[in-house]
């Protein structure tokens, strides 16, 4: 018993850590989520094994909820910021896949809920599928605030994450996630300092001209993609397109949720590059003006 108390120490002895400076963070994106059920049930999901297990690395309840027990809300870390929290699924963005490998996920408890209707009204596409009617709270104050202070705190530990890579579910799988949802207030986030926006004066610009002649469908495929979206360039308004129109929306025009190419979503589109992806954005102009030239 005594040598193996001793062997602990002689370990320490020989473990020599010595820093390199040819290192950096894993951690390039940041993935807000909304829960949909109360804080106990996401807790027990996020934090128990399963047939299907999932986590995150923060938990963020919300205040009213009858499960949380808690006079004060609390941020709740669930993995290690070092470790990798399965909460992404397959999912893409800005042209990296398995993005649990180089993510943080941040839940927060948001008990939205969608309906469904089993009739398709006529005239319908062929993808069409039954439509849904979904209900999505508000987020409280409170939360926002142990949000944008466990922003900070990542932001300056990670130093890599773009603001364009702070992103919701839906924009890195927008085919099949909705969350956080139209209510999150991405543009009050990014007044606080966190995450991406657009400058009006540039959408003013470019609604103006989008009013006169929109892009091909094609050119907008490719001007999400250059965002940051998964999106096959199909040159058509296609099922898949209109999911990821849906998820940009549901981030920079909330309150114009169509999943339709709106001169007013093409201008938002196109300001967005202007501010972070300049060079991309002349380049995508440019082809577009050579196509334009060609079939004149």
């Amino acid at each position: 018993m005594a040598l193996m108390l001793t062997l602990p120490g002689c370990a320490s002895r020989d473990f020599v850590y010595v820093e390199s400076a040819n290192q950096d963070t894993r951690v390039r994106i940041v993935v807000i989520h909304h829960t949909t059920g109360d804080f106990q049930s996401s807790f027990n999901v996020l934090t128990e094994p399963s047939g299907n297990p999932v986590s995150s690395h923060y938990l963020i309840p919300e205040p009213g909820d009858p499960s949380y027990t808690e006079k004060d809300l609390k941020l709740y870390s669930l993995v290690k910021e070092e470790g990798r929290a399965w909460h992404a699924g397959s999912s893409y963005w800005a042209g990296k896949t398995s993005l649990n490998d180089m993510s943080i996920g941040i839940e927060l408890v948001n008990q939205t809920y969608c309906r469904k209707s089993m009739e398709i009204i006529a005239p319908a596409r062929p993808d069409q599928e039954p439509a849904r009617l979904c209900f999505y709270p508000d987020f409280v104050d409170s939360q926002l605030k142990i949000l944008t202070n466990l922003l900070e705190g990542i932001l300056e530990r990670h130093t890599e994450v773009k603001p364009t890579h702070i992103v919701g579910h839906a924009d890195i799988a927008p085919q099949r996630k909705i969350d956080p949802g139209p209510r999150f207030p991405w543009q009050r986030l990014y007044k606080l300092g966190y995450g991406a926006w657009y400058d009006d004066d540039t959408v003013y610009k470019y609604w103006e001209q989008f009013r006169r002649a929109t892009p091909p469908v094609l050119t907008l495929q490719t001007a999400l993609h250059t965002y940051g979206y998964d999106i096959g360039l199909s040159g058509e308004n296609d099922k898949q397109s209109r999911n990821v129109v849906r998820a940009f929306q549901m981030h920079f025009l909330p309150w114009q949720v169509s999943s339709e190419f709106s001169t007013e979503t093409i201008a938002v589109l196109y300001a967005l590059l202007e501010k972070y992806y300049p060079e991309e954005l002349d380049s995508l102009l440019t082809k577009d003006q050579a196509v334009n030239k060609g079939t004149g």
